[in-house]
């Protein structure tokens, strides 16, 4: 079933990859021809059923261990992006790797006049923030199969860019940084919140293990 709304903002893009997948699922997708650095561990387990079901309950985002390994629980942080992010002065916010769309619904429900783009590389991910969001009648949010390292916007279309528990398993952050710094408009915002690496030699090399196994900068 189409989705009851038009095509995202200043999007580049053939729903499906140029078939009818976009039609049949709600999700448009964007040829993606060029080569990208290998996905780690981290990235390549956000593809698993498994956790896609999980990822939003109090086995996984939303639960205590998780709180208590970032410092913060999920509403708080919720809440601090959204202040951060100054959704009440936006129009077009893009959530990049999206996920379940565990942030891009709240953002869409702040603004009913505005438009949210969720975007992840994830299929998974996808299918159960479409499911989530038709379930939520969230009829201004739209979800697009991207890669965060070529963005299939055009230059300075959003308002704000928020990327949450994500930026960290990107293949080359460089790169999806300047993408993101490419589609903000002047004086747009980017909202993120990732793993910080402490200070001192040994918290470098568990870095360097981290990112080695996982694939986690």
């Amino acid at each position: 079933q189409e989705e009851p709304f038009g095509p995202p903002p200043c999007l580049d893009c053939t729903p499906g990859g140029g078939g009818s997948e976009g039609r049949r699922s709600g999700i448009l997708a964007r040829p993606m021809t060029a080569r990208t650095p290998r996905e780690g561990l981290g990235q390549r387990l956000m593809e698993w059923p498994p956790l896609v079901a999980i990822y939003e309950s109090r086995l996984w985002r939303r639960s205590a261990l998780f709180a208590w390994l970032t410092g913060i629980g999920f509403d708080e942080e919720l809440a601090r992006v959204e202040r951060e992010a100054r959704l009440e002065d936006a129009e077009r916010v893009l959530d990049l790797a999206c996920g379940s769309g565990i942030y891009t619904r709240p953002f869409a429900h702040r603004l009913p006049a505005g438009r949210v783009v969720g975007l992840d590389l994830s299929r998974p991910m996808l299918a159960e923030a479409r499911r989530r969001s038709r379930a939520e009648g969230c009829t201004n949010l739209h979800l697009v199969r991207g890669s965060a390292l070529t963005l299939p916007f055009a230059s300075g279309c959003f308002d704000v860019v928020n990327c949450c528990g994500a930026l960290h398993l990107f293949p080359d952050v460089d790169r999806a940084l300047a993408e993101i710094r490419r589609v903000l408009a002047p004086g747009g915002r980017f909202t993120a919140a990732v793993i910080r690496q402490g200070p001192g030699e040994r918290e470098a090399r568990r870095a360097e293990r981290r990112e080695r196994a996982l694939g986690v900068h």
